[in-house]
């Protein structure tokens, strides 16, 4: 007998970072003449900036994902089960309402995904993470798991129960 899993919400720990590669270094390798010219300590110490390669890559990786689910590993909104065509703006902290449901036939996956802007020049979106719900779960009342990227380094509850 198939259960149906209800997804009450979803709870963004930590986003996506916005960048593949370590951008700090880039961006420092490329103000390294700056930083040489005479004054340049005097600046750093008045200003209390020092690593302004680090700084403009913390404030990237604190960009908010736009969060939707798929049931399927297949990527786009056009797939999504969840928040229907469209995505969600998810930050560390935000706790998402989601409120569907889906069939549970021994076990289904729920795939958390940010929609990117796509080529030429961005990428396809990104996995942040998934989790896998079993049908034996059910009656065991709420439950959470955690999606995670290795990739994105990503951090998402999922809170759920089975019914």
């Amino acid at each position: 007998m198939t259960a149906t899993a209800t997804i009450d919400e979803v709870v963004c720990l930590r986003p996506a970072t916005s960048t593949d590669f370590d951008l700090s270094a880039v961006i420092n390798s490329l103000l390294q003449p700056v930083y040489q010219l005479p004054g340049a300590e005097l600046i750093h110490q008045l200003s209390g900036i020092g690593d302004v390669g680090q700084m403009i890559q913390d404030a990237l990786d604190e960009a908010p994902d736009d969060l939707y689910a798929t049931s399927t590993a297949s990527s786009g909104v056009e797939n999504a089960v969840w928040p229907g065509g469209s995505t969600v703006t998810a930050g560390a902290g935000n706790r998402l309402a989601v409120g569907i449901t889906l069939p549970v036939e021994g076990s289904q996956d729920l795939f958390l995904w940010d929609q990117d802007t796509g080529g030429p020049f961005g990428s396809a979106d990104d996995l942040l993470g998934s989790v896998t719900i079993s049908e034996d779960e059910r009656g065991m009342g709420p439950l959470s798991k955690l999606a995670h990227s290795e990739e994105e380094h990503s951090y998402y509850y999922v809170n759920y129960h089975v019914d």
